[in-house]
């Protein structure tokens, strides 16, 4: 009977401890959000895989649920911002990162959090970057008239959204400031 109520015991344990550790560690620095991890650089989606397809799973039973869009938006920005892919050479980064501002826009709707408003700045702030990016090589011209436009259109959008950060959050305004796209 004590053997039952060790191994009990060591595996409930276990199961609080995987628990834990799916938490996300988010951290607001210097009007920037990221994932706090172990190791320098941006997460390794490998170790999120769990908490991902959790996420996912909870988004399509629940699609009003804040708390789910607001970390997987983190999840998928932080996965693709210019920090995890440098380059843009692959659609994958602005499909990503379309999804993730389409996450924290539906999620801004339903609640009122400066971490999400700071998301949602950064989102576009990424989104900016990767139409900046001059590969006119790559691209025929109704293509790149169509970045262009995206491109004016995100950069709008993040300068828009990190001045409502400015007046919303005074003791980081300088911070905001210093974000915006120039």
């Amino acid at each position: 009977m004590k053997h039952n109520a060790f191994y009990l015991f060591s595996f409930l344990s276990m199961i609080g401890t995987l628990h834990a550790n799916a938490q996300l560690n988010i951290a607001v620095e210097n009007g920037v959000i990221y994932i706090k991890t172990a190791t320098f650089g941006p997460p390794d989606p490998k170790k999120f895989i769990t908490l991902t397809d959790s996420l996912d799973k909870n988004l399509k039973a629940h699609p009003d649920d804040t708390t789910s869009l607001f970390e997987r938006a983190l999840l998928l920005e932080q996965f693709n911002n210019q920090l995890a892919k440098a380059t843009s050479y692959t659609k994958d980064p602005i499909e990503n990162l379309t999804a993730a501002k389409d996450m924290t826009e539906h999620a801004v709707e339903l609640m009122k959090d400066i971490r999400l408003k700071i998301l949602r700045a950064q989102v576009y702030k990424d989104l900016v970057y990767r139409f900046s990016v001059n590969e006119s090589w790559k691209f025929t011209n109704k293509q790149i008239s169509e970045r262009k436009i995206k491109y004016n259109a995100y950069k709008v959008l993040a300068n828009k959204y990190y001045d409502e950060l400015a007046l919303l959050d005074n003791n980081n305004a300088y911070d905001y400031q210093k974000l915006k796209v120039k």
